[in-house]
């Protein structure tokens, strides 16, 4: 501020104009800044004070002044108390026309209204003591009510921006405050047709039945943004609805699956251009995570005939939307794999796919489809080569976070019907020892959720692939063929030599085994690894994999032969 220390001590002294000058001089000054060293916590109040004293007699600009000037303080947390007296907060709800008893439901002075609502947003997210002031003077309440009756009218955007955003920001931080917009206003349902509304009133004539054709404003999905993370908030603490396949409260079930179906809806929508549509996917995958099971087959319509997308078709279900995640999973881990905001990009979308696929067989047949289509050639290379959603999900089983690593490997793991065979089949073992060490399923295997699967097999393998597995061999490690074969060093040995070298080999192998110098491991009946005692032990174990894999190999021919007429489909 172009003033001194004595300029702080006289301000109540100061005329109006004269005031309004000094506040005009400092805001200039300051607009970009977001700390002010020169103004301690005493100069601070002085000058607020004396705002909120004066402020009453000014006309409209010298308010919008006065606010924006506000604004600005409410950036730093240092002397933030200076701002958290009621003195301050009363008059800021009163201009933002929230006052619970008084809900301005068609405000005159807009910019002012606008910059009211930005000083009370920074406010709220900085000061746990505004938030509890708010929370008690009914703003929420406010807020929800001017939705409610501005729902069929035209309410301006900045401010229905800024009511969507303090009703977010007073939700995420009171449980109370969600409870009572959910059940006493029926938020729910209000900010669902706004949803609607937006894309009601951006969709052509021709176009507003059909399953695409909405493009977005940038404005719009500011708004939808502010709105799915309020949704999101109030429907985060619903513990007997989220995530459970038996529903209790009928009620609470058709609000969701009616929210779901609004969801899919908005996924098809376009944006103004990739990265504002990729935000909204963002945040349409938050809020997918808090549904519950059941609902999603809401994500789902009748497949139209005339639809030439080929993309978009499994089973007589339009799957446009699952479609849409599957890409939208594809471009996030192409964006953020290797970086530090991973795990934060990928554990919801992926979480999301994981529940989708254990609850619905259609979408996961789908997904199986989208994300592990039947080998061919690439098994010439290692199953983390290349940019298939296959190849980066494989990567992603060895991510150093612990959370992603196991999401990832879950989810490829369900889309193998939870056959560890399968699983190894596309990932190779070194990438799936983790989840199958941590689940105990190194042993024999068997699935313990068989009957949640179709005993009809979804595998068929190309005949490319079936070409260089009996040419070469697939090293279950890697999951890669054997191109590089080596010359067998006892291609000329006798078969005496030979039973003498292993002998040889045998008594050595029991010779450390007993004096501790190797301890080899068995994997036992419950699928966890233990110390072999004996070279006989080994050679069991051995004999016993070699049983289950040929067992497995008549049976993955089995499986080849009667989806034969699929596999032609495929092709």
């Amino acid at each position: 501020m172009a003033s001194s220390d004595d300029d702080f001590n006289k301000l109540d002294t100061l005329s109006d104009d004269v005031y309004l000058q000094l506040i005009e001089q400092f805001y200039e000054k300051n607009a970009n800044s977001f700390a002010f060293p020169e103004l301690d916590l005493d100069k601070k109040h002085r000058l607020v004070m004396e705002l909120f004293t004066r402020v009453r007699s000014f006309n409209t600009n010298s308010i919008n002044l006065c606010l924006k000037t506000l604004r600005l303080l409410t950036r730093e947390r240092e002397g933030l108390d200076a701002l958290t007296g009621s003195s301050v907060l009363e008059p800021l709800q009163k201009l933002a026309g929230l006052e619970c008893s008084k809900v301005d439901v068609n405000p005159k002075d807009v910019q002012n209204v606008i910059e009211a609502e930005k000083c009370m947003s920074n406010l709220i997210y900085m000061s746990p003591a505004v938030q509890k002031f708010y929370s008690v003077s009914g703003v929420a309440d406010a807020i929800t009510q001017r939705i409610k009756e501005t729902t069929a009218t035209k309410l301006d955007n900045g401010i229905r921006f800024f009511d969507m955003r303090m009703l977010f920001l007073l939700t995420a931080l009171n449980a109370d405050i969600r409870q009572r917009v959910r059940e006493k206003f029926h938020g729910l349902s209000y900010l669902f047709e706004i949803i609607n509304q937006i894309m009601l009133s951006r969709s052509e004539p021709v176009a507003a039945a059909a399953d695409s054709g909405i493009t977005l404003s940038n404005d719009d999905i500011d708004y939808l943004i502010e709105i799915l993370k309020t949704l999101y908030n109030l429907t985060v603490d619903l513990p007997n609805l989220t995530h459970s396949y038996a529903i209790q409260e009928e009620e609470e079930e058709a609000h969701l699956m009616r929210l779901v179906s609004i969801l899919r809806e908005l996924l098809l929508c376009y944006g103004p251009n990739d990265e504002k549509q990729m935000e909204l996917q963002n945040h349409i995958v938050n809020l997918l995570t808090n549904m519950p099971k059941t609902c999603f087959e809401e994500l789902l319509s009748p497949a139209v005939l005339e639809d030439d997308n080929d993309n978009g078709e499994h089973n007589g279900k339009n799957m446009e939307a699952i479609n849409i995640i599957l890409r939208f999973l594809d471009h996030r881990i192409t964006k953020s794999e290797g970086t530090k905001n991973a795990k934060e990009a990928l554990l919801p979308v992926i979480q999301l796919l994981l529940i989708m696929c254990q609850s619905n067989r259609t979408i996961r047949k789908f997904c199986r489809q989208f994300i592990l289509p039947p080998l061919s050639d690439e098994v010439v290379h290692l199953p983390t080569e290349g940019q298939k959603l296959r190849n980066k999900l494989t990567r992603m089983m060895t991510n150093p976070s612990s959370e992603l690593k196991t999401l990832s490997a879950k989810l490829l793991f369900v889309l193998c019907k939870e056959s560890v065979d399968r699983l190894i089949k596309y990932t190779g073992y070194g990438n799936a020892a983790g989840l199958l060490y941590d689940f105990g399923l190194l042993g024999p295997q068997y699935n313990a959720n068989k009957e949640q699967y179709s005993s009809d097999s979804d595998e068929s393998d190309t005949e490319s692939y079936k070409k260089i597995r009996d040419q070469y061999g697939i090293d279950p490690v890697t999951g890669r063929a054997n191109l590089m074969r080596r010359e067998d060093p006892m291609k000329d040995w006798s078969e005496e030599r030979k039973i003498v070298e292993v002998e040889k080999l045998v008594n050595n192998l029991d010779k450390a085994i007993n004096h501790g110098i190797i301890k080899p491991m068995i994997v036992d009946s419950n699928g966890n690894p233990v110390p072999a005692e004996s070279v006989l032990q080994l050679r069991e174990a051995n004999l016993k994999s070699i049983h289950h894999h040929d067992d497995l190999r008549a049976s993955e021919s089995s499986d080849d032969e009667g989806d034969g007429g699929q596999t032609m489909a495929n092709k």
